[in-house]
């Protein structure tokens, strides 16, 4: 599922409706067994405080990005790999999604192949060696791994293998849970379902995550999908980890068209603040959610694909996804480019779609901010899907 077909499921959703459903619905901690889908739909729990909504400010105006990219395809037939500079390092041949560890020396990835599932790995970003996190403890595998600020991991999978031959089997059914370290123990579910990516804090055991019944594959139940952010705090009591005071922050109840929401990160160093992507009929805006207001805000709102990602530790900047030709029907190539979230400033950061169909995915960047992790990604693949991990260097400012 790439992202044509995520915005080609609500443009036909939007020629069935006008305006999305306004939904809500509650939170549910289950047991070790639930599943996403059942998780998704259960009834409030008392335990669980819902704050007041968000509130939506008017979204500057609409930039019109012009359709043309002069790095796109300017080098076809040429594996990007193959002219790489010289500062740019592969660190891993396959694997995706990387994520920096709290110190800096390892990066977690998840090693999918051709499925939207795969098991946990780690790299020493000295050395490059790699080792298995979650093979020896089977199961269908993850769709994310997330570092936690203690050094645990924080993972999204389904608890139960998905339906065979299912397209995009388990992407949309994960279940959260925490993986303690040193790894040599199963991972503890926490009873909560988890959409796509998830937002740990680099600097307490804060989370964000997306409670959402979306599923691609089915672009007639748009109308209907649940899209919700929810922020809590996990909890140590002994050997169990729960997620304690969590609450809904955001609902896409907000918009008048049908639109999905989906966290990206807290903006340090306050953690005030989540930075979000907002998918629509037409693309992807970066947003603001300021945490203590509620305010909503559209940071970009252009013509442009335009999705959120690694955030720098010192909080003024956030690495994009961007494509310029994106047209909402025929998925091109992305690049990375960082935007200044002080001044809406944009840089140009690889150039990977001169070697299109190849592009440059999924930017983390480390601690310290000096270096910038992301993926060699090929389109026509299942989204996400990844073909090595690189790392580059963050020029001082």
């Amino acid at each position: 599922m790439d992202r044509a077909q995520r915005s080609r499921s609500l443009v036909a959703a939007a020629c069935t409706v006008a305006v999305a459903a306004a939904f809500g619905g509650g939170f549910w901690a289950g047991s070790d067994d639930d599943n996403g889908a059942d998780a998704a739909s259960a009834p409030p729990s008392p335990r669980h405080v819902v704050a007041g909504p968000a509130s939506l400010e008017a979204a500057p105006p609409r930039t019109v990005v012009p359709k043309h990219d002069p790095e796109l395809g300017t080098r076809p037939g040429v594996h990007p790999l193959s002219e790489l500079p010289q500062d740019v390092r592969v660190l891993t041949k396959t694997g995706q999604r990387p994520d920096w560890s709290p110190d800096g020396r390892t990066i977690a990835f998840i090693d999918a192949k051709g499925t939207a599932l795969g098991h946990v790995w780690t790299v020493d970003v000295g050395s490059g060696a790699t080792a298995a996190v979650t093979e020896k403890f089977g199961g269908p595998g993850y769709s994310r791994a997330y570092y936690l600020h203690n050094g645990d991991l924080l993972l999204c999978g389904p608890t139960s293998p998905p339906a065979a031959g299912a397209q995009e089997a388990g992407r949309f059914t994960g279940v959260m849970s925490v993986l303690r370290a040193p790894f040599d123990r199963p991972p503890q579910s926490l009873g909560l379902p988890c959409w796509e990516g998830m937002a740990p804090s680099r600097t307490s055991l804060q989370i964000a995550w997306n409670r959402s019944t979306a599923d691609f594959t089915k672009p007639a139940d748009a109308p209907g999908w649940v899209s919700e952010i929810w922020v809590g705090e996990l909890r140590y009591e002994g050997d169990r980890v729960m997620v304690a005071d969590a609450r809904k922050v955001a609902d896409r109840e907000l918009f008048d068209s049908i639109v999905l929401l989906e966290v990206q990160g807290f903006r340090p160093p306050s953690d005030n603040e989540l930075i979000l992507s907002l998918y629509g009929e037409d693309g992807s805006d970066v947003m603001a959610l300021d945490l203590t207001s509620g305010k909503l805000r559209n940071l970009t709102n252009s013509t442009a694909y335009e999705e959120a990602e690694g955030i720098t530790p010192t909080g003024d900047a956030v690495y994009v996804e961007r494509e310029l030709t994106y047209n909402g029907q025929e998925a091109g190539a992305l690049d990375i480019w960082k935007y200044g979230l002080a001044d809406g400033s944009w840089q140009r950061i690889t150039f990977f779609n001169r070697y299109a169909p190849h592009y440059a995915s999924n930017p983390s960047v480390s601690p310290d901010g000096r270096q910038l992790a992301y993926q060699l990604s090929y389109n026509g693949e299942i989204e996400g899907q990844g073909n090595g991990i690189l790392l580059q260097p963050i020029p001082s400012p």
